[in-house]
C-alpha cells in the first residue's frame, strides 16, 4: 500500500534534506511526497517573517529535486485553505514531517501553532530541525496513557524493518495504581518483541521536561516517541529549541 508522508514547502527543504528523506524513508514502497506551505493554514503575521521564500521558486526547487532523487511528488492544494483541510486530508495520511524546523522559526512560532496546528493532526507527526533528517537511539516514553502505545504502533508502522535494531530505551514514569502496573508489563513485553537492545530508565513524572532533557542529553542523535505528553513539552518553544539543540526529534501521535 501506497504510503503518504506530508512536509512543509516553506521550510524550503534543500537537497541534502530532501537527500534525508530519501534516505529515511528508503524502505518504504511506494510512497508519496505531499508538500504544503504552512503559511497557507497560519497566521497571515508569519507569513513574511517565518516564511519570507517566494513560493514559485520553492516549488520550482522541490520538485527538481524530487525529480533528481526519483521521488514522487505532489502538492496539495485544497480549495479552501484552512486548518480543517489539512487536519481533514491528514486522516488519509501516514506521516506529517516537519523538517527541517530551524530554532530561528520556532522562535515565532505562536502556541496556536501547537493547540491548533499539530494537535488536530490525525496522523502522527514527526518534528525535528536536523539536516539531514536521521536518528541513532529511540527514547520511547510510557506514561500509561493509551497514546504512548498509539504512538509506538504508528511509529512500527512506518519503521519496524529499519528500526529494530536500534538502541532504545523506555521511560517509564511510575505508575500509581495497580492495572496501569500491567500495562506497564504488556508495554515492555511488546517493546521487547519489537526491538533487539532495550532497556528501561524510571522517571517520577513530576518534571518530565527536565528528566527528558537529561536522557536526551547522553543520548546519540535521540528520536523520542510519545503520545499526548508531548503536545504539553511542544507548547514551549524554549524547550523545543533546547530538545533540538542536543540534536533530539520527536515523533508524536494524538492516539
Amino acid at each position: 500500500m501506497n504510503k503518504e508522508i506530508f512536509f512543509p514547502a516553506d521550510l524550503a527543504p534543500s537537497h541534502e534534506s530532501m537527500t534525508g528523506y530519501a534516505n529515511l524513508f528508503s524502505h518504504l514502497n511506494p510512497k508519496t511526497f505531499s508538500a504544503f506551505f504552512l503559511r497557507d493554514f497560519m497566521e497571515p503575521s508569519l507569513t513574511q517573517s517565518a516564511f519570507p521564500n517566494d513560493r514559485t521558486l520553492v516549488v520550482k526547487k522541490l520538485e527538481d529535486e524530487a525529480r533528481l532523487l526519483k521521488l514522487n511528488m505532489d502538492f496539495f492544494n485544497p480549495g479552501s485553505y484552512t486548518v480543517r483541510a489539512l487536519i481533514q486530508r491528514s486522516r488519509f495520511a501516514d506521516l506529517v514531517l516537519i523538517n527541517p524546523l530551524p530554532l530561528d522559526v520556532i522562535d515565532q512560532l505562536p502556541e496556536s501553532f501547537i493547540t491548533n496546528f499539530i494537535e488536530p493532526l490525525a496522523c502522527p507527526v514527526l518534528l525535528s530541525s536536523k539536516v539531514p533528517l536521521f536518528y541513532d537511539e529511540v527514547l520511547i516514553v510510557f506514561d500509561a496513557d493509551s497514546s504512548s502505545l498509539t504512538a509506538l504502533k504508528t511509529f512500527l508502522h512506518l519503521f519496524s524493518g529499519v528500526a529494530s535494531d536500534k538502541t532504545v530505551t523506555v521511560l517509564m514514569v511510575n505508575a500509581s495504581d495497580k492495572p496501569e502496573v500491567f500495562l506497564e508489563h504488556y508495554f515492555i513485553r511488546f517493546v521487547k518483541n519489537s526491538f533487539t537492545n532495550v532497556g528501561i530508565v524510571p522517571m517520577n513524572g513530576i518534571n518530565m521536561t527536565h528528566e527528558l532533557m537529561k536522557l536526551a542529553s547522553h543520548a546519540k542523535n535521540p528520536l523520542l516517541i510519545m503520545g499526548k505528553s508531548a503536545i504539553a513539552l511542544l507548547r514551549s518553544n524554549q524547550t523545543t529549541k533546547k530538545l533540538f539543540s542536543q540534536e533530539a526529534s520527536i515523533f508524536y501521535s494524538n492516539g
